[in-house]
């Protein structure tokens, strides 16, 4: 199987320098935009028989411009959702790195349990089950996400946890996967992100 994934684009939350986590926020003009230029993009190199997408509304909005076809089947999985970030939800970055509670390191939050939210070893649990549902066999796939949930995705694909990559891909990015199956080391290839004019970029 074939898989992409990607973050969504940009969000109101991004634009403020705020940490969205769990909360809905929605897509920035400039983010709706960029949704349907990648979009586009995609669909005219690449065919699609499921999309699996993060409930939270700046991932849906993502979705949607993907969706050129209502054949194909769409499912929202929460187990696909950004990290929760319990009290630091909301909280502008500065104002967070101000807080003795936040771990400022962020390849130092594997165990860090947010207060009221979660850790990364957790966000890994579910993003695992949801990879050991699919079919290496099946069709190709697209998987609309978030940063942080997609540095543990790489994590669980290249199969280093609970080493994680420090680096979180940029609003628009796409990944492209042969899925080999949970357990196995996978190479990502990154398609491109969202400083890149989707129209007159080739892979």
């Amino acid at each position: 199987m074939r898989m992409y994934i990607i973050r969504h684009a940009e969000s109101e939350a991004n634009v403020a320098h705020v940490f969205a986590g769990q909360m809905d926020y929605p897509l920035s003009d400039k983010g709706k935009q960029d949704a349907i230029l990648i979009a586009q993009w995609f669909t005219s190199r690449f065919t699609l028989k499921s999309i699996y997408c993060s409930p939270l509304l700046r991932a849906r909005q993502t979705a949607q411009p993907f969706r050129i076809s209502r054949s194909i089947p769409f499912v929202e999985d929460q187990r696909l959702a950004e990290q929760n970030l319990g009290i630091f939800q909301g909280t502008t970055y500065e104002d967070a790195k101000k807080n003795p509670l936040y771990i400022k390191d962020s390849m130092q939050r594997w165990e860090w349990q947010v207060p009221s939210g979660e850790s990364y070893k957790d966000m890994a649990i579910r993003i695992e089950s949801f990879f050991s549902t699919l079919d290496p066999n099946q069709a190709d796939c697209l998987i609309v996400t978030h940063g942080a949930a997609m540095r543990i995705m790489r994590g669980v694909l290249e199969n280093t946890l609970p080493i994680y990559p420090e680096r979180i891909p940029s609003n628009g990015e796409i990944w492209e996967i042969d899925f080999k199956g949970i357990g196995k080391s996978h190479e990502i290839k990154s398609l491109f992100a969202d400083n890149l004019e989707y129209g007159h970029h080739n892979v």
